[in-house]
């Protein structure tokens, strides 16, 4: 790496995206670096990592289960915007390819976790929400209620 003088015996570990390119053990970068530094350790970018961890899947799969719940109906947004403060946060949706975007959702949920229950529990109470939402709601009230929701949540 002359052009930039940057003395690649130094490098200790690298990391990239699943794309073949880059992640390729036989062609990819990681595999022309690491020919060229044996100690130049290649890991699996986190968003990698993120998608082959159970319970990291079954966190993103509970935030995209709350942000579908609220949205589905405006008289559900409605029950999570009167719980939340005047400049609260309201639950995100998920992207697959826009990281960040799980940041934003879990932030909410950080930010505004008894809130949310609370918006949940009221839809559960009120007599004029169906069955079957009243049963998706509880299901969302005990996985929040769940320790690993909490500490993935604060983590």
């Amino acid at each position: 790496m002359n052009d930039i003088d940057l003395d690649l015996s130094d490098m200790r570990g690298q990391s990239y995206d699943n794309a073949a390119n880059m992640s390729g053990i036989y062609t990819g970068l990681q595999a022309k670096m690491q020919a060229m530094n044996p100690l130049a350790y290649y890991v699996p970018c986190w968003t990698s990592a993120a998608t082959s961890c159970l319970g990291s899947v079954s966190y993103s799969r509970f935030l995209q289960a709350l942000y579908d719940f609220f949205s589905a109906f405006t008289n559900r947004w409605d029950h999570l915007k009167a719980a939340l403060p005047a400049e609260g946060i309201v639950v995100k949706s998920l992207s697959e390819t826009l990281w960040s975007a799980r940041v934003d959702a879990v932030e909410a949920v950080f930010l505004h976790y008894l809130e949310i229950k609370s918006a949940l529990e009221n839809i559960c109470s009120d007599s004029r929400q169906t069955v079957a939402t009243k049963l998706e709601g509880e299901g969302l009230i005990r996985q929040m209620e769940a320790f690993e929701t909490a500490l993935l949540t604060v983590i």
